[in-house]
């Protein structure tokens, strides 16, 4: 079964919850808390989501997170990026290639597949979600 990784599906929490506080700054202790998330793991999403600019962060007492100005603008796809989980469906699309390739029947249906999935990702704005 093809999965999506903890990283973004929490992303996807967590970007889901702050789209419906815009205009606050929240706090990782309360989005994890609220959300059910591992404190530690979310922190480390948030830094990706910020270095990224999908998310912004206000440090201090009354400092958290917020959606960016223009995350509108981002795809599910650049998130994916932006957390370093574009993965290949297969291995033997990914960068170390296939010992099999020359007899393979299947490579281009995986590269067919695959290139839908991440065009279909595209095409899904994050303020959708």
């Amino acid at each position: 079964m093809i999965s999506i990784s903890k990283k973004i599906e929490y992303s996807i929490i967590f970007i889901s919850y702050l789209s419906k506080r815009q205009g606050e700054i929240v706090s990782l202790t309360s989005a994890a808390e609220k959300l059910v998330l591992p404190y530690r793991f979310l922190g480390q999403i948030a830094s990706f989501l910020r270095s990224s600019g999908i998310v912004e962060s206000k440090e201090g007492k009354m400092g958290g997170y917020f959606l960016a100005a223009d995350f509108k603008n981002k795809s599910l796809y650049d998130l994916v990026e932006a957390l370093g989980e574009n993965k290949h469906l297969v291995e033997c699309l990914s960068d170390k290639g296939c010992k099999r390739l020359n007899v393979c029947a299947i490579a281009s249906i995986w590269n067919r597949i695959e290139i839908g999935m991440f065009n279909e990702m595209k095409k899904v704005k994050l303020s959708e979600i």
